[in-house]
């Protein structure tokens, strides 16, 4: 005849990481047949994080925290145990209840790598320059760190709000090219760590904007304030850049490096790249992501740079993109997602069907949101490539066409590809 038990008491909601056996104790007590009871065991995939043993002379099982649990190690933060107790003709008697207790995290890890979230290349001679925003890794913490450089270097950099800069009246020269290391140190308030960080240093000569009007450097040359027009093919650039003054670096296949001031686009002979929210491209691939969810094709792209640079109104451009179907809120949602990454909140779905009611049209809508601030800073920082300006001649080569990123593509002798962003 199965034992008639009964487990009553619970464990502590919560445990910090790396508790010890002393810490903490919880006592469950037992109630019923316990007739020859002599010892108790934890089941479950987290039983060994717990100790458990029964109280001499009291019908009761004391449970305490067993081997330290290492939070950034836990594929959840809740460990899960259930009691089986044993008794001396052999039998064993499981408690069907699991008993949780949820692990709060604790700051015991430094910071475990430090990088450039962007810039990471400064101009020679270029005075007190932002270099690039700091990205640091760190299993135990998001944010509110604390940057030292190393007192060698104190003299000439700091960090300033999370982007390490050049101190005022200070520059790097031309024997700091082509790489300059820099140690720096990262706190997160409580563990420290540190790193070498390699700072790119670019030749000054290599500045477009210092150029004479109508002179060339390395195929390159500005032909207005806000547009840069390249002899060349984008195949021709192995990697791009950007620079924390929002200037951008290109290094050439074969070595050569421009650095172009921070225009809207780039005209090559197999394409452009717009950049920036004001271009036209970058609009662009904000309506036809908002209306389609994915990336503008680059020669599709193409087509509706040319036709609303031609005057045709943003709405009758997205009215021919259609992909709005189901009633309108169906409609406001995947316009929300698509653009925004987000659904709409009450407020925003409520003035948007408001305004479908009165009759602003879905092609209308779409404009308003894809070409609204926070949808066109969902586009790649670094621009969008629009091919093709040779036409219906242009898909001569396999690829599409664009500069390549911040990673070296494979060298052109290795493929007849082209590089985008």
């Amino acid at each position: 005849m199965p034992r008639a038990l009964v487990v009553s008491g619970v464990l502590p909601a919560t445990m910090v990481e790396n508790s010890r056996p002393g810490d903490w104790a919880a006592t469950l007590s037992l109630g019923g047949d316990l007739a020859g009871l002599t010892g108790v065991e934890l089941l479950g995939c987290d039983a060994l994080s717990f100790g458990a043993s029964l109280l001499p002379g009291l019908d009761a099982v004391r449970i305490i925290p067993g081997a330290m649990v290492d939070f950034e190690s836990l594929a959840g933060p809740v460990l899960n145990v259930s009691l089986r107790l044993s008794f001396a003709d052999g039998s064993t008697w499981d408690d069907p209840v699991t008993r949780s207790v949820s692990v709060l995290d604790v700051d015991d890890t430094a910071p475990t790598g430090l990088t450039f979230a962007s810039g990471g290349t400064v101009v020679a001679g270029a005075i007190g320059a932002a270099i690039g925003r700091l990205a640091v890794a760190d299993p135990d913490t998001l944010a509110g760190f604390r940057f030292s450089v190393g007192p060698d270097d104190d003299w000439r950099f700091e960090v300033v709000d999370g982007v390490l800069k050049l101190r005022e009246g200070i520059s790097l020269g031309l024997d700091d090219m082509p790489q300059r290391p820099l140690i720096v140190e990262v706190s997160d308030g409580h563990q420290s760590a540190a790193f070498l960080l390699p700072v790119a240093v670019v030749d000054p000569d290599a500045r477009l904007a210092d150029l004479p009007p109508g002179a060339t450097r390395g195929g390159f040359g500005l032909v207005e304030a806000g547009a840069v027009l390249a002899l060349r093919e984008s195949r021709d650039l192995a990697q791009l850049d950007a620079l924390a003054s929002g200037e951008r670096l290109l290094t050439l296949q074969e070595g050569t490096q421009v650095v172009l001031p921070a225009v809207q686009r780039v005209q090559f002979v197999d394409g452009f790249q717009d950049v920036g929210a004001g271009s036209t491209g970058v609009q662009a691939a904000a309506l036809v992501q908002a209306l389609g969810s994915q990336a503008a094709e680059p020669r599709a792209l193409a087509g509706l740079v040319a036709r609303a640079e031609a005057g045709v109104a943003w709405t009758d451009i997205a009215a021919g993109l259609g992909g709005l179907g189901g009633t309108d809120a169906d409609a406001v949602g995947t316009l929300y997602r698509n653009a925004l990454g987000r659904d709409p909140g009450e407020a925003e779905l409520a003035t948007q069907l408001g305004r479908l009611a009165a009759g602003v049209s879905r092609a209308q809508l779409a404009v308003d949101l894809a070409l609204g601030a926070e949808s066109l800073g969902h586009q790649p920082e670094g621009g969008v490539w629009v091919a093709d300006a040779l036409g219906t001649d242009g898909a001569w080569r396999a690829g599409t066409g664009g500069p390549s990123g911040p990673a070296t593509p494979p060298p052109a002798a290795a493929t007849d590809q082209v590089w985008l962003f």
